[in-house]
C-alpha cells in the first residue's frame, strides 16, 4: 500500500497568521494596490498614449515637415520642389540681370557702355551669390537630392469671440478639410459638412467651456461647432514653433469646409507640407534630409521669385513633439517610486516579521529540534510577505489596466491635444510592477530573516536572540523608574525605531511635496521676472537682414547674446541645458571677466552644479541631439543667479567653439521693449507670460 504523504503543517499557519492580524496586512496590502495600480496605470497609459501616436504618423497621414510661402506656388515649381534638386541661382539671376539689361540698352548701339554694365552686375551677382553660397552651404559636398510629395495645407489667422460679446478672446488657425495630409482625430460630434459648420480642438474647448452644439464667432463671423478634433500636427498648441510654452486659452486651430474658408477675409497664409519618398530611419537621419532639402527648396523658390517665409521639419516641432517628449519621461519616475516605496514596505515586513521571529522563538525553537530545517522556517516566514505583494501586485494591475489607467489617461487629455488610444498590453509594465516588486521584498526579507535563523534552537528556546551581550547594562540618569524604563525599551529596539523613523520620513516628505506643489507654482509665478536674466529676450530668425547688413537697434538697454540647445546624457533621462554666449560686463549676466575665459572654459549655473554635483575643475560633455556631435566645456565658475540649467561663454568664445562669423548673434537681451525691429526679423519675443503661460 502506497504511503500517503505527510502535508507540511506549517503551510496551515499561513491563513491563521493572514486573519489572526488581518488589519495590518490589510493596511500595508491596500498601500501596495493603491501605489502599484497607478504605476502600473501609468504605464499603460504612456505606452498606449505612445502606441496611439506612433500610429497616428500613418493613420493620420502626419508631415516630414512644413514650410511657408509669400504667394501660392504654381505646379511648374511645386513639381521643381518635389524633385528634391538645387535650382541653378547664379544663372538665374545672371539671365533675370541680362534681360533687364536688354530692356535698357541696346547692345549694338552702345557696345562699351552695355559691356561696362554687363562685367558690373556679373560681380554683383558673383558676390551676392558668394555671400548666400556661404550662408546657406549651398555648394555642400555632401548634398543629396531628397525626393519629396508637397501638399498645399493652406491656412488664416482669424479671431475667435467664443463667447460672443463682441470683444477676440484669442487666435484661431483656421484649415480647410482636407484628406492629403496632417489629418484630425474626431473625438466628439461630426466633421464640419456645412459651410457654417466648424469642429476646433478639443482640449482649448474644454478649457474654455465651449461644447458641441455652441455657437463662436471667427472675426464676426458666425460659426456652429459641430465636432471637437485633435489634430494630428497639433498635440499641443503652440502659436508659434518659437513659443517657449503652447496656450490652449488662447489659441486654436480648426476645421472648416473649403466653402467656409473661402468665406472668411484674413489673409491666407501659403502652407505646404512635405513628406519624403524614402522614409527617414530616425531623428539624425530627418536632421540630414531635412538640411538637404531646404538648400533645394531655398534654390528653387528663389528662382521662382518667390520668398520662404517659414521653414519647419517635423523633428524640431514642438507642436509635434512636446507632449510625446513630456510622456516618455513620466515612465522612469513612475518606476523609480514605485521601488522606493516596495523598499519602505519590506523593511517594515522585515521589521514586523523580525518581531514575530522573537515573539515565537519557543515554538521554532521547538520545531528545530523536532527535525524541521533552517531553510523550511526560512520559506514558511517569507511567504506571508511574499503572498501579500503578488496578491496586491496582480490586484494593482487589474486596476491598473482598469480604474487608474483611465486616471492617467484622464491627466494627459487635460494637458494635451491628443487623438483617440487603444489600450495595448506592456509587458515592461508587468515585469516592473509585478515581478520586481516580489523580488525586492523577497530578497529585503530574505536577508532579514536568514540572519534571524543563524541562531541555535537552544538559543530560540531560551530566547537568547541577540548576537552580542553587554557585560554590563548601560548606566542611565537617576531619574523616575518609568523615564529608565522607557528609554532601555528604547535603546533595546533601536534598529526597529530608525527603520520606522525613514519610512515616515519618506511619507511625510512625499505628502509635504503633493501639499506644497500648488503654492511652490505660485510661487514660480510671482517670482519668475527675478529668474529670468532681463524683461525682454528678442530672439531674431537671423542676426543679418535681406540686404546682409547686422540688425541693429538704437535701444540702450539692449545687448546681443547668443544661445543654443545641447543635451547633457545619461542612462536614464538626456536632460536641455541652455548654452548662452553672453557680452563681458552684462547687466543682465553679471559674471566678471567673462572674456578673460580661453579655449573650452565656461561658467555653469548653480542649479546646473547642485543637480549633477559639478564643481570648479570639472568637466561637462553635451551632445546635439540632432547630429553626431559633442562639447566639452571646462567648469571655470558658477553662476549663482540663474535657476535655469545652463552653460556661459563670452560671445566672441561661443561663436568658435559652434564655428559661427566673429558678428554672430541670436538676439538681443533688453529691460525694455524694442521698437526699431522689423517684427519680420523677429523669431519670438521671450516675457515673463511666454515663461508663466499654459
Amino acid at each position: 500500500m502506497k504511503k500517503k504523504k505527510i502535508k507540511n503543517p506549517l503551510i496551515r499557519r499561513i491563513p491563521r497568521e493572514l486573519l489572526g492580524d488581518w488589519k495590518k496586512y490589510l493596511v500595508v496590502a491596500l498601500f501596495l494596490i493603491l501605489t502599484i495600480g497607478f504605476v502600473s496605470g501609468m504605464y499603460v497609459a504612456n505606452e498606449s498614449m505612445l502606441v496611439a501616436a506612433d500610429e497616428g504618423v500613418t493613420k493620420y497621414k502626419l508631415e516630414d515637415g512644413h514650410f511657408e510661402l509669400d504667394k501660392k506656388a504654381d505646379e511648374t515649381l511645386l513639381a521643381a520642389i518635389e524633385t528634391g534638386t538645387k535650382a541653378d541661382v547664379k544663372k538665374y539671376y545672371l539671365d533675370k540681370a541680362k534681360k533687364e539689361l536688354d530692356e535698357k540698352f541696346d547692345e549694338k548701339a552702345y557696345p562699351e557702355a552695355y559691356d561696362k554694365a554687363w562685367d558690373k552686375i556679373v560681380e554683383e551677382i558673383d558676390d551676392k551669390y558668394a555671400d548666400a553660397e556661404e550662408k546657406y552651404e549651398l555648394n555642400d559636398p555632401d548634398f543629396t537630392e531628397v525626393p519629396v510629395k508637397v501638399y498645399e495645407n493652406f491656412f488664416r489667422n482669424e479671431e475667435e469671440d467664443y463667447n460672443n460679446d463682441g470683444e477676440a478672446e484669442g487666435n484661431i488657425r483656421v484649415y480647410a478639410k482636407n484628406d492629403n495630409v496632417d489629418l484630425a482625430c474626431l473625438l466628439d460630434g461630426a466633421f464640419p459638412e456645412k459651410a457654417d459648420e466648424i469642429a476646433i480642438d478639443r482640449m482649448h474647448a474644454d478649457n474654455i467651456g465651449v461644447k458641441v452644439g455652441d455657437e463662436i464667432s471667427v472675426s464676426g463671423q458666425r460659426f456652429k461647432v459641430v465636432g471637437l478634433i485633435a489634430y494630428v500636427n497639433y498635440a499641443t498648441l503652440h502659436e508659434k514653433s518659437t513659443d517657449m510654452m503652447f496656450d490652449a486659452i488662447k489659441f486654436d486651430v480648426a476645421m472648416v469646409t473649403q466653402e467656409g474658408f473661402n468665406s472668411l477675409h484674413k489673409t491666407v497664409h501659403y502652407a505646404y507640407t512635405w513628406n519624403y519618398v524614402d522614409t527617414p530611419a530616425d531623428e539624425v537621419e530627418q536632421k540630414a534630409k531635412s538640411d538637404d532639402f531646404m538648400k533645394a527648396l531655398l534654390t528653387q523658390v528663389v528662382c521662382a521669385d518667390i520668398e520662404l517665409e517659414d521653414y519647419m521639419p517635423r523633428y524640431a516641432n514642438p507642436a509635434i513633439n512636446f507632449a510625446t517628449d513630456d510622456m516618455g519621461s513620466d515612465k522612469a519616475m513612475g518606476g523609480v517610486l514605485l521601488d522606493i516605496l516596495i523598499v519602505i514596505i519590506a523593511f517594515i515586513f522585515a521589521v514586523t516579521i523580525s518581531n514575530t521571529i522573537v515573539k515565537e522563538a519557543s515554538t521554532i525553537g521547538t520545531l528545530r529540534a523536532s527535525g524541521y530545517t533552517r531553510g523550511e522556517l526560512v520559506r514558511h516566514y517569507i511567504s506571508m510577505p511574499v503572498i501579500v505583494t503578488l496578491l496586491a501586485a496582480c490586484i494593482g494591475n487589474i486596476l491598473g489596466y482598469t480604474v487608474f489607467k483611465n486616471v492617467v489617461v484622464g491627466m494627459y487629455y487635460n494637458s494635451y491635444s491628443l487623438p483617440t488610444y487603444q489600450t495595448v498590453w506592456n509587458p515592461d509594465a508587468f515585469f516592473k510592477t509585478t515581478i520586481i516588486p516580489v523580488v525586492l521584498m523577497l530578497a529585503v526579507n530574505l536577508v532579514v530573516i536568514i540572519k534571524m535563523m543563524r541562531h541555535t534552537p537552544l538559543q530560540f528556546l531560551r530566547h537568547d536572540l541577540k548576537k552580542t551581550k553587554r557585560k554590563k547594562a548601560m548606566r542611565l540618569p537617576k531619574w523616575s523608574f518609568l523615564s529608565r524604563f522607557r528609554l532601555r525599551i528604547m535603546f533595546q529596539n533601536v534598529t526597529n525605531y530608525l527603520i520606522l523613523f525613514v519610512g515616515i520620513l519618506f511619507i511625510s516628505i512625499m505628502l509635504a511635496m503633493a501639499v506644497g506643489m500648488p503654492e511652490t507654482l505660485d510661487y514660480y509665478k510671482s517670482n519668475v521676472s527675478d529668474m529670468m536674466f532681463t524683461n525682454y529676450q528678442y530672439v531674431l530668425k537671423s542676426y543679418e537682414n535681406e540686404d546682409g547688413d547686422i540688425i541693429t537697434t538704437n535701444n540702450k538697454d539692449a545687448e546681443k547674446f547668443n544661445m543654443t540647445s545641447l543635451q547633457h546624457k545619461s542612462d536614464t533621462l538626456d536632460e536641455e541645458i541652455s548654452v548662452y554666449g553672453i557680452e563681458d560686463d552684462s547687466r543682465y549676466v553679471k559674471i566678471s571677466d567673462l572674456s578673460a575665459l580661453k579655449g573650452n572654459e565656461a561658467y555653469i549655473s548653480a542649479s546646473y552644479a547642485d543637480k549633477y554635483s559639478l564643481s570648479v575643475g570639472d568637466t561637462v560633455v553635451l551632445d546635439e541631439k540632432y547630429e553626431n556631435k559633442q562639447y566639452e566645456f571646462e567648469v571655470a565658475g558658477i553662476y549663482d543667479h540663474s535657476q535655469a540649467l545652463a552653460v556661459f561663454l563670452f560671445n566672441e568664445q561661443y561663436c568658435e567653439i559652434f564655428d559661427m562669423d566673429n558678428d554672430a548673434f541670436t538676439g538681443y537681451l533688453s529691460g525694455s521693449e524694442i521698437t526699431d525691429i522689423d517684427e519680420d526679423e523677429i523669431a519670438t519675443v521671450i516675457t515673463e507670460h511666454d515663461i508663466t503661460k499654459m
